[in-house]
C-alpha cells in the first residue's frame, strides 16, 4: 500500500456521485452561508448608517409643527384713567391654533461635527476589520474540518487494507493448519487479529461519517449530504520568517481594528471637546398663529444664534480626557497585539518546518514497513518465521501509514495556520 496524496477522489459508499469540491469551493460556500459572517456584515452596515447620520448634521434640518391651546382666562391689558372706569383690552384669544416651519443650518461648531464624522468613519473601519477577522476564522475552521475529512478517509483506507491483509494471512494460516504444518494457536491468533482489525475499520468508518457531517454543518448543508473532496498537498514552499512577520503586522485585521478604534476614540474626544467652543447656527422659517388680536397672524423668521459654553466646571474637558485615555489604552493593546502576532507567526512557522520534516521521515518508514511485512510473510511461508512476526509486522505497517497520514495532515494544517497567522488565508 504505497502512500497516496491526501484526498478523496474515489467513489465511496454513500457519496451518490457528488461533485468533487476543492478547499476554495468549501470556503466560498461557507462564507455565503455562515451566520457569523452575516452578523458581522450587519455590524458593518450599522456602522455605515451611523457615519451617514453623523454626516447629515452638516446639512439643514426642517422642523414642522402645529399647536392649539386654550387659556383659562383671556389675557388683556388693564388701562386706568382718572375719573373713568378701568378699560380691559384683550391681547390674545382665549383659544388659538397655529403652525410653524423652521429650517436650521449649522454655521460653525468648533469642529464638533467634522470630528464626529471622522470618529464614525474610523468606527466603520473597525467594524470592517472585525468582519475580515470573522471571515478568516470561518475559513480556518472550514479548512480544519476539510483536512479532518481527508485524514479520516485515508485512515479508513489504512483500516480496510489491514482487514484485507489479515484476512489473506488468516486464510494462509488456516491452509497450513489443515496440512498440519502449524499449530491451532496460529489460527486463533490470526482470527483474533482479524476481528480486531474489523472493529477498528468500523470505528474509523464511523469517524469519517462524523467528520463529513461536521463538514456539511460548516457549509450550511444537511448533515447527511454526500461529501467528496479533492486532494490537497503541502506545496513545500520555503518561507522567510522576517518577511512573514512584517506582512502579518501590516495585513492582520486585528491590528487594523485596534488602530481604527484608537483613531475613533481620538476623534470622539475632539468632538466632545468642541462642545466648549462657540456654536453658531442659522434659523429661518415661517410661523403662523390664528389670533384675531394679532396682526399679522403669519410672520417670516430669520435669525443667527451663537452659543458658547465658557464655564462648565470642567465637565466637557474631563469627558474628552476620559475618552483620550481610552484611546491610549487601545494604542497599548495594539502594541501588545503586534508582539503576540509576531510570536504567533514564529510559532506557526516552526510548527510547519517540524511537520514537513516529520512527513519526510514518515514517508521513508512506510516503505520500510511494507518491506518488513513482505519479509515476515515470506519467512512464515517458508516455515522459518512465526505467526507473531507476521502480526507484529502488520501492526508496524498500519502504524507507519497512520503516522504518515497524520503527519501529512499536520503539515497541511500547519501551512494553513501560518497563512492565518499572517492574515492572507
Amino acid at each position: 500500500m504505497p502512500p497516496v496524496p491526501l484526498g478523496q477522489t474515489d467513489d465511496r459508499p454513500g457519496d451518490g456521485g457528488a461533485m468533487t469540491e476543492t478547499l476554495e469551493d468549501a470556503w466560498r460556500i461557507a462564507l455565503a452561508n455562515d451566520q457569523q459572517i452575516e452578523a458581522s456584515q450587519w455590524n458593518v452596515s450599522a456602522a455605515n448608517h451611523t457615519y451617514a447620520a453623523t454626516s447629515a448634521e452638516r446639512f439643514p434640518s426642517v422642523n414642522v409643527g402645529a399647536d392649539y391651546f386654550a387659556l383659562s382666562d383671556q389675557p388683556s391689558f388693564s388701562i386706568k384713567v382718572p375719573s373713568l372706569p378701568t378699560l380691559q383690552l384683550p391681547i390674545l384669544d382665549q383659544t388659538s391654533g397655529g403652525f410653524h416651519a423652521l429650517v436650521t443650518q449649522p454655521l460653525y461648531t468648533s469642529g464638533r461635527i467634522s470630528s464626529g464624522m471622522n470618529a464614525a468613519a474610523a468606527s466603520a473601519e473597525a467594524n470592517q476589520a472585525d468582519a475580515r477577522t470573522t471571515r478568516l476564522d470561518v475559513k480556518m475552521n472550514v479548512a480544519e474540518i476539510y483536512i479532518l475529512v481527508l485524514r479520516a478517509a485515508r485512515l479508513v483506507d489504512v483500516a480496510e487494507s489491514r482487514v484485507t491483509s489479515l484476512r489473506d494471512h488468516a486464510r494462509v494460516v488456516a491452509d497450513y493448519h489443515e496440512k498440519g504444518t502449524v499449530a491451532k494457536n496460529d489460527v486463533l491468533s490470526a482470527q483474533v487479529a482479524l476481528a480486531d482489525a474489523q472493529q477498528q475499520a468500523l470505528e474509523t468508518s464511523s469517524s469519517l461519517e462524523v467528520a463529513r457531517a461536521a463538514y456539511n454543518r460548516a457549509l450550511g448543508r444537511q448533515l447527511t449530504d454526500p461529501v467528496r473532496l479533492a486532494e490537497i498537498r503541502d506545496d513545500g514552499e520555503a518561507c522567510d520568517i522576517a518577511e512573514l512577520t512584517r506582512m502579518a503586522c501590516e495585513t492582520r485585521p486585528e491590528i487594523a481594528k485596534l488602530s481604527a478604534q484608537a483613531n475613533a476614540l481620538r476623534w470622539e474626544a475632539d468632538s466632545v471637546q468642541a462642545k466648549s467652543g462657540p456654536q453658531a447656527g442659522l434659523i429661518g422659517g415661517y410661523v403662523y398663529q390664528q389670533d384675531r388680536y394679532v396682526d399679522p397672524n403669519g410672520v417670516a423668521v430669520l435669525a443667527v444664534g451663537v452659543e458658547w459654553n465658557v464655564f462648565d466646571s470642567g465637565r466637557v474637558r474631563n469627558q474628552a480626557n476620559s475618552i483620550r485615555d481610552k484611546a491610549e489604552s487601545v494604542v497599548h493593546q495594539r502594541m501588545d497585539a503586534e508582539s503576540k502576532i509576531a510570536l504567533d507567526v514564529r510559532q506557526k512557522w516552526l510548527q510547519l518546518q517540524t511537520a514537513r520534516q516529520r512527513v519526510q521521515v514518515a514517508r521513508q518508514v512506510t516503505a520500510q514497513a511494507d518491506e518488513n511485512l513482505r519479509v515476515a510473510r515470506d519467512r512464515y511461508q517458508q516455515q522459518v518465521g512465526t505467526n507473531t512476526e507476521v502480526l507484529d509486522a502488520e501492526v508496524l505497517r498500519v502504524q507507519a501509514y497512520t503516522n504518515f497520514y497524520n503527519s501529512s495532515c499536520q503539515a497541511i494544517l500547519a501551512g494553513l495556520h501560518l497563512r492565518r497567522a499572517v492574515g492572507n488565508l
